[in-house]
């Protein structure tokens, strides 16, 4: 086993497609379902399912795949020190925020003379949850609504990862400047005064779905028009400047994501959301991933 075949399978894995990952590898079909044949028969195991169209990782398979994301990346690691000193990664996986944005600005300002590199991935917990697990994140930033909180706890521990608390605020709605409710002076909002507005929000994600269950009737993203789905928060800025769409988040977000909306709270039982970072269960942070939380801790405490 190489490390070329550990970065043709996972170019396999993450395409789904033989010849999807060969173009992302500068090399043909054949030459690359050879390699994956090969180090399927070293292992003595079957890593994928062949599909009528593409292929899927068996449950081996996603074993294999989280060991393998951690071996290359550690590579590239030690080829990152190699070519350039001992440049130090950063890898990072968030939900968007720009409030988050705005304190990574200050602390790669605060922390330039020290040759930091950084890599940020924005997606849902779920997305943020997995790239963590498989190593292609050291830390990972997310918000999770209250009453979702067991939910996602028991998925971390099926993962052997761990969640840390930061910070707990409110769930507000943010109309946008179209909206009624913009100008209606409103301080509360109930949930059956959501039905018929149109919403724009960051992402769609599992552990959104609040109140999906028969016991958490109050509140379902089911129930609402969500109409519009990005991870830009210039697109959301816009929309809600613009246009009647509204926006539910945690209070945490700055008032340049929400283009200066006036929140409102929702009013309904368990209407928190905590902010926190998701690691691996007993490892240790690195020291520079560390100085960035305790560089987020200290700002939280500000507010």
């Amino acid at each position: 086993m190489d490390i070329k075949q550990l970065e043709y399978f996972m170019a396999c894995a993450e395409t789904g497609s033989v010849s999807e990952a060969a173009k992302i590898l500068y090399s043909t079909q054949p030459s690359v379902s050879k390699v994956i044949k090969a180090l399927e028969d070293s292992l003595g195991i079957q890593l994928f399912e062949r599909l009528p169209r593409g292929i899927r990782l068996t449950a081996r398979g996603k074993k294999f795949y989280r060991h393998a994301c951690k071996i290359v990346n550690e590579v590239r690691t030690l080829e990152g020190m190699a070519e350039h000193g001992m440049t130090k990664w950063i890898r990072i996986s968030l939900n968007p925020s720009s409030w988050f944005a705005d304190q990574f600005i200050d602390f790669y300002n605060q922390n330039y003379d020290k040759n930091y590199h950084f890599q940020i991935y924005t997606a849902g917990v779920r997305t943020v949850l997995e790239r963590v697990r498989d190593y292609l994140d050291d830390v990972g930033f997310v918000y999770i609504p209250e009453q979702q909180k067991s939910d996602f706890l028991y998925e971390l521990s099926r993962n052997r990862l761990e969640f840390i608390p930061m910070h707990e605020t409110e769930l507000m709605l943010y109309p946008g400047a179209g909206n009624g409710l913009s100008s209606s002076g409103q301080k509360t909002v109930k949930p059956e005064e959501l039905k018929g507005l149109r919403f724009i929000q960051n992402y769609q994600d599992e552990f959104f779905n609040l109140g999906q269950s028969e016991e958490k009737p109050q509140f379902s993203w089911s129930g609402l028009d969500i109409s519009v789905v990005t991870n830009s928060d210039y697109i959301m800025e816009r929309m809600l400047k613009s246009t009647s769409a509204a926006n539910i988040s945690g209070s945490y977000l700055s008032d340049k994501q929400q283009g200066g909306a006036r929140a409102i709270s929702l009013d309904m039982p368990e209407n928190k959301v905590i902010f926190g970072y998701i690691r691996h269960r007993g490892e240790v942070p690195d020291e520079a991933v560390e100085e960035l939380i305790s560089f987020l801790n200290e700002r939280l405490c500000r507010q």
